[in-house]
Parts: C-alpha cells; sequence; structure tokens
C-alpha cells in the first residue's frame, strides 16, 4: 500500500490555502544534517512521502468511499485545514472521527485558516477536533488539544505554520527546521560580499608582507578601515530600519557597491582598486560583461603602469572578451597583462600559467585549436608544479582543453580530460555542484558530436538532476542544458521527447529575456528539427519562421546564423517531399553564403545535397 506523510481533510471553500500547503510540503528538503537520523517514522527522509488531498467533491452517500478510508489508513498523520467551513462539514468531521478510530489522537494536526477555536459565532474546528473520541469509537466529552499551526493575520504566517506541521511529520525538532530555512535565506545575499571578503583578504595579506615598516604597516591599517568603512556604508542600504529588505535585490546591492566604488575612494586608489576588480568579476559571472568591462577599466585607472594587480585585472578582461566572442580584445588584454607583470613578481610562476591559459582561450576565438590544445596544456603543467590548491583552476584548463579536442575531432584524447575535470571539481566541490554538472555537460556535448547519443543522453541525465538541486528552475543554465537534451533526442528520433524539453527551454528563455531573445530563436531553430523528424512539417516551418524572425531582429544580415537558418528550411521542406520548395530555399542559402563567405560556400552546397 503506498504511505502518505498526511492525509489534508478540508472544506472546498479553503482549497486555496490546501494548494499552498500540498506544494509547501511535498516539495521542502528536510536539513541534510537530520536526513537518516531516527524518528517515529524510521530514518528521515530527504523529502516527506506524498500528500494525500480529495481534489473532488465526495458523493452524496454517507460513506467516505474505501479510496478515502484507505488514504487515511496508509497516512502518517492528518492535517484538518480548520475554518468556520471545515467546522460546519459533514466530511470533514468524519475524516477527522476516521483517522482518530485507526491512528488515535496524537497524529492529529490542525492548520487554521479563518475563524476562531471556541467562537460559537465564528468556530473554526470540527466537533471530531475539538473532543476526544472514547472507548466505543464515539465523540466524548473529554476535550483535545490539537497542535495547531496558524496563518491567520497576527499569527504564525504561512512559513512557520508550514515548518510547524513538516517537523511533526518528520518527527524532528522545529527549531532545526527554523534555523535552516533561516540559514537558507540568508545564503541568498551571502555571495555579495565575496567583495567584502575579497579585500578583506588581501588587505591582511598587505599588512602580514609590511610588517616590521612602521609607515606601510600605518597605511594598511587605514586601508583596512577605509575598505570597512566602505563595506559598512554599503550594507547599511540593506539595512530593513530603513528599506524593506524583501525589496533588495543581490544585483541591487552589487549595483550600488560599484556605483560607490566608482564615485568615492579617491583618496584611497588602492582599496578603490580592488573593490572594482571585485565587482567585476562578480559582474561577469553573473553573464554581465558590459558592467563587467566597466568596472574592470575603472579599477585599472586607479592601479599603476606595472604590477601584479594590474596584471590580475588584465586577465580578468581576456575572460569578458572571450565571453564575448571579441579575440582582437582578448589579445589586447594579454599583451597589455604581459607588460604589467614585474620583473620578479612574487607570483611570478601562477601569472605564467594564467597568462598560457589565456592564450589558449584567445586561440579558441580565433579558431587556431591547435595553437589552444597547445597552450593550455602548457597551462596545465605549470598549474599543476604550484603550491596550493589548484584543483578549481585546473578543472577548467583541462575543460577547456578538451573543449578545443572536440573542435579537432580528436575525442578519444579529449575524453580523459573532461574525466579528470568531472573528477576533480567533484572531489573539491563534491557532486551537486554547478562546475560539476557543467564538466558533465561538456562532456555529453563532445559524446553527442562523436555519435555516443545514448552515453550523452545518460550524461545529461545525470547534469539535468545536479541542476534540479543545485539551481532554480529558471536559471539559464537549466535552459542550456536542455537544449542540448532536446539536440540529442532529436538524434535519437523521438521528436516529442525532445519538444517537451526544448518547450521548457524556449518558457525560461521567453521568462528571463524576452520572446525575441536570440536564445529563443535557438530553440525554435531545434524544435524544427525535432518537429521535421515527426513528420510534422507545417508545424517545423511555423518553427522555422519563429527562429528566422528573431535572428533577422538579433542579428545582421550577413551573420553565418542567417545561412543556417535558411539550409533549416531546405532541410525540413525536402523531409517533407516538398523538393522544388527545398531547392529554392538552398539557392536561396547558397546565394547568402557566397556574400557573407565564398570560400563557406562549398560545405553549404553539401549542407544542400545532404537534405535531398
Amino acid at each position: 500500500m503506498r504511505q502518505y506523510a498526511a492525509f489534508i481533510s478540508y472544506s472546498h471553500a479553503d482549497t486555496a490555502a490546501v494548494r499552498w500547503l500540498h506544494q509547501r510540503i511535498e516539495t521542502y528538503r528536510l536539513p541534510r544534517a537530520l536526513v537518516g537520523t531516527d524518528s517515529a517514522f524510521g530514518p528521515v527522509p530527504r523529502r516527506l512521502p506524498p500528500v494525500f488531498r480529495d481534489r473532488d467533491e465526495l458523493p452524496a452517500s454517507g460513506d467516505l468511499g474505501q479510496e478515502l478510508r484507505a488514504a487515511l489508513a496508509a497516512a502518517r498523520c492528518l492535517i484538518v485545514v480548520c475554518s468556520p467551513h471545515a467546522a460546519r462539514s459533514r466530511w470533514v468531521n468524519e475524516e477527522v472521527l476516521s483517522f482518530k478510530r485507526l491512528h488515535g489522537e496524537g497524529r492529529v494536526l490542525a492548520l487554521i485558516v479563518a475563524g476562531e477555536p471556541g467562537d460559537p459565532d465564528n468556530e473554526c474546528f470540527p466537533p471530531a477536533l475539538r473532543w476526544r473520541i472514547g472507548a466505543d469509537g464515539e465523540l466524548s466529552d473529554v476535550p483535545a488539544e490539537p497542535i495547531a499551526a496558524d496563518v491567520r493575520p497576527g499569527k504564525d504566517g504561512r512559513r512557520l505554520a508550514a515548518l510547524k506541521l513538516i517537523a511533526a511529520l518528520a518527527d524532528v525538532r522545529l527549531d532545526s527546521l527554523v534555523r535552516r530555512d533561516l540559514a537558507r535565506r540568508q545564503r541568498r545575499l551571502m555571495w555579495i560580499t565575496a567583495a567584502a571578503v575579497a579585500v578583506a583578504l588581501v588587505t591582511v595579506g598587505l599588512a602580514v608582507y609590511a610588517e616590521g615598516q612602521r609607515r606601510v604597516a600605518e597605511r594598511q591599517r587605514r586601508l583596512a578601515d577605509r575598505s570597512l568603512e566602505f563595506l559598512i556604508g554599503t550594507f547599511n542600504i540593506a539595512n530593513p530600519a530603513t528599506e524593506n529588505p524583501r525589496t533588495i535585490t543581490a544585483l541591487t546591492v552589487l549595483t550600488r557597491a560599484s556605483r560607490s566604488a566608482r564615485a568615492e575612494l579617491a583618496d584611497e586608489p588602492a582599496v578603490g582598486a580592488r573593490l572594482l576588480r571585485a565587482t567585476g568579476e562578480i559582474y561577469a559571472n553573473l553573464g554581465l560583461p558590459r558592467e563587467a568591462e566597466r568596472d574592470l577599466r575603472a579599477a585599472l585607472a586607479r592601479l599603476p603602469a606595472s604590477g601584479e594587480q594590474r596584471a590580475l585585472t588584465e586577465l580578468r578582461l581576456v575572460r569578458v572578451a572571450f565571453d564575448r566572442g571579441d579575440a582582437p580584445a582578448a589579445q589586447r588584454a594579454i599583451a597589455a597583462a604581459a607588460a604589467a607583470v614585474p620583473a620578479r613578481a612574487r607570483d611570478a610562476s601562477a601569472l605564467a600559467a594564467s597568462l598560457a591559459e589565456a592564450r589558449g582561450q584567445a586561440n579558441v576565438l580565433t579558431g587556431d585549436y591547435a595553437g589552444a590544445v597547445r597552450d593550455l596544456a602548457d597551462a596545465a603543467r605549470r598549474r599543476e608544479a604550484l603550491d596550493g590548491d589548484q584543483r578549481e583552476a585546473l578543472g577548467g584548463v583541462w575543460m577547456n582543453e578538451a573543449i578545443a579536442l572536440v573542435r579537432l575531432h580528436r575525442y578519444a584524447a579529449a575524453d580523459p580530460l573532461f574525466s579528470r575535470a568531472v573528477a576533480t571539481y567533484a572531489a573539491k566541490f563534491g557532486v551537486d555542484h554547478v562546475l560539476t554538472a557543467r564538466a558533465l555537460q561538456n562532456r555529453a556535448f563532445a559524446d553527442f558530436e562523436n555519435g555516443r547519443v545514448t552515453v550523452a543522453e545518460r550524461r545529461m541525465a545525470q547534469v539535468l538532476r545536479i541542476y534540479d538541486r543545485v539551481l532554480e528552475r529558471d536559471h539559464p543554465a537549466v535552459a542550456d542544458a536542455l537544449v542540448l537534451m532536446g539536440r540529442i533526442r532529436i538524434a535519437e528520433r523521438d521528436g516529442p521527447g525532445a519538444m517537451a524539453v526544448l518547450d521548457r527551454a524556449a518558457a525560461i528563455y521567453t521568462r528571463l529575456y524576452g520572446p525575441t531573445a536570440p536564445s529563443v530563436g535557438d530553440t525554435h531553430f531545434y524544435a524544427a528539427e525535432a518537429e521535421a523528424a515527426s513528420g510534422h512539417t507545417d508545424a517545423a516551418l511555423r518553427h522555422v519562421a519563429a527562429t528566422r524572425s528573431i535572428y533577422d531582429a538579433a542579428y545582421a544580415a550577413t551573420d553565418p546564423d542567417q545561412v543556417e537558418v535558411r539550409l533549416l528550411r531546405a532541410r525540413v521542406l525536402a523531409a517533407g517531399g516538398r523538393a522544388a520548395l527545398a531547392t529554392t530555399a538552398c539557392d536561396d542559402a547558397l546565394a547568402l553564403q557566397r556574400r557573407i563567405d565564398p570560400a563557406a560556400a562549398p560545405a553549404a552546397r553539401a549542407g544542400c545535397e545532404a537534405s535531398k
């Protein structure tokens, strides 16, 4: 028999509250520290068993019915959603009475959503909840004292009320869940302090280095005090006494910190430079290259013409240029970083490794994948020779080297590097980490490119499980993974399966970036292939038209993607038996390709021939 964490008994007038409660219980993850510990229901699980609630009006008969009685018998606890409607409901009263007969009094819980216990005119407790049952199974005159959570205004509120009920369902201490919930909410903004931590660490490092030199030590003390003042001033903006903290986002605080660092600290350029480099790096990690470059260049304006800090800032600009696909900018930043390295730099070996990695990334942008493999292998060797924990950096170098090898179709050489990157990230951060998942995703892409479609699908299923545990459902990384899974299913000729994940990816991109974003156009591109594989030519052509509309607005008329969408239309028409129209679409694609890059026309012609 299926087991339930709870049976929710309620009047259908309270359906909205029940839906919220049902979703909250079934999606709640218990703290890892409690998982596996003993409880009255056995080892505490990561998630509670399902919750049962009746979604339809009960029949007009005098009996609850076999299904509801079985569910009551299989439920750990009964949750009664209490309101004046519930107090008057014959069926709620019957469910409470039946549960007590099966399980006794101790596992009946109450959630008050309206009314007032004990108020004759506004009673919210059904009779079977107010009184104990006697030995004969009928209600006695002995008052019952149910455990009650209360979401009425001025009472527990939804968050605490739900935690009270979950604690009872899992048989764990309420304060353990409250502390975990508070910690989770605080972690959402903790990453904002990364800039402050970086400044503090740099300041402490400088103070240690300058120990014994009174004048330098005094200067470092002033830097530390100024950095701390800046930090406190920044986070005072988010003080609940002056502004509603629920309306402040992490990006809001970051933007305010960046603006303050650029406008202030003119008398402390070293502090300003470090703060701006930190905010620039955070912007880059958030996928905001324009803001990242702005702050990094503002940091450069505060730094001497040479020095390790200048070299590190220029190297961060290389990564921003790489993310933008701007090879000339990357090469300029590499040259500037190399020129800024002092002759006797304290971290000369680490800087040399970073420069080798940057050259490898620039080679990827220019299409020199053999050069990229060479430079990235050099960077890995240099990293391995460094002291300290280099695992995160090494994982990134190995993964980028493997990606370059995939571009050269050297899959056998790439696979061990992907495997090493995955193992390294998992050892440092754990399996359930974004970096581990990203390395797995790149490995899956390599498998897909190599024709190992089944292996790729298995790896992507693991990636999506990790993302489900560590990322929000609307995170763009989730959408990217869904697009790759859609392409894999297209290759397996699973059109419906491909459309399911591509539709979800498109929905995420649309919510994040709007319906005309290029990433939405990409999902339409692959959806066209999926529909064509299923024989739905007209549906596929609608997706082709949507792709072209978005690409026309986002890209120049001579962008290579404009050729690809025309070739896609030709393939869809050919697959649908519309040969004449397919030929016209091919001619259109070839004409555009000759205008963009005549040298690539033979490849486009081969694509046309393959579609016939």
